[in-house]
C-alpha cells in the first residue's frame, strides 16, 4: 500500500514539471521528424488564429533563443505600427512584407505569428492563415523592425468562380502576437485566391528574400 500512494504521487509531480517545461517549437508540424514542416490552418474566423485572444499565437510558441531580450518588455499593439510591401512575385504566386515598426523609442520584445484578416468595402474577406517556420523570441529596439513574409496565391482553386477568384482586399487587418488589438495595413496586391490562403513566417529581425 505505501508503494501504490508514492507511485500516485510521483507521477503527478512528474505531469505537474512537463507542463511548465518550454522549449522552442515549429508551428504547423505535424508529419515525423526528417519529414519537413506540413503547415496547418489556423483559420480565419478570428485573424487567422484559433484563439483570437492570442493574435495569432495560440500557445506559447516563442522560445527564448539565447536569452536576449530576457528583461524587454513584451510589444504590444501601441507600441507598433505596421507596414506592407511588395515581394518578387512567381508565376501564380505572390508574397509581401508584413513589417511591424517599434515607434515606442525603447527595445521590446516579440515572437511568433501575427493574426490577419483580410477586409474589403463590405467587410470581412475569408481569410486562412497557414503558419511556417519555426517562432522564436526576438528584440525589436526602439525605432527598429520586425517582419513576417506572406505567399499566396492567384490561380484560383478548381470550384473557385468569378473574375478575381475572392473579393479584392483594401486593408489587413494585424494582430501581433500575443495581442488582441489590431491595426490595419494598406492593401495593394490584388485577390488572394483558395479562399483567402496566406502563408505566413514567423517574425524575424531580417527582412523576407
Amino acid at each position: 500500500m505505501p508503494r501504490i500512494i508514492w507511485g500516485t504521487i510521483t507521477v503527478a509531480a512528474f505531469t505537474a514539471l512537463a507542463g511548465c517545461g518550454g522549449s522552442s517549437s515549429t508551428a504547423g508540424r505535424t508529419s515525423s521528424e526528417g519529414d519537413g514542416p506540413t503547415p496547418t490552418p489556423t483559420g480565419g474566423a478570428h485573424f487567422g488564429s484559433p484563439d483570437p485572444t492570442t493574435g495569432g499565437q495560440a500557445t506559447p510558441s516563442v522560445s527564448p533563443g539565447n536569452g536576449t531580450g530576457a528583461q524587454e518588455p513584451h510589444c504590444t499593439t501601441g507600441m507598433l505600427t505596421v507596414t506592407l510591401s511588395g515581394l518578387d512575385a512567381g508565376t501564380g504566386d505572390r508574397y509581401a512584407a508584413l513589417t511591424l515598426t517599434n515607434k515606442s523609442g525603447r527595445p521590446c520584445t516579440a515572437g511568433g505569428w501575427s493574426g490577419l484578416q483580410l477586409l474589403g468595402a463590405a467587410g470581412k474577406i475569408p481569410t486562412r492563415v497557414f503558419r511556417e517556420g519555426r517562432a522564436r523570441t526576438i528584440v525589436i529596439p526602439g525605432g527598429g523592425h520586425a517582419y513576417e513574409r506572406l505567399h499566396w496565391a492567384v490561380v484560383p482553386a478548381g470550384d473557385e468562380t468569378g473574375t478575381t477568384c475572392e473579393p479584392v482586399a483594401t486593408a489587413l487587418r494585424v494582430i501581433p502576437p500575443n495581442q488582441t488589438e489590431p491595426m490595419n495595413g494598406k492593401w495593394r496586391y490584388g485577390p488572394v485566391c483558395r479562399y483567402g490562403e496566406i502563408r505566413l513566417t514567423p517574425l524575424a529581425t531580417t527582412p523576407p528574400a
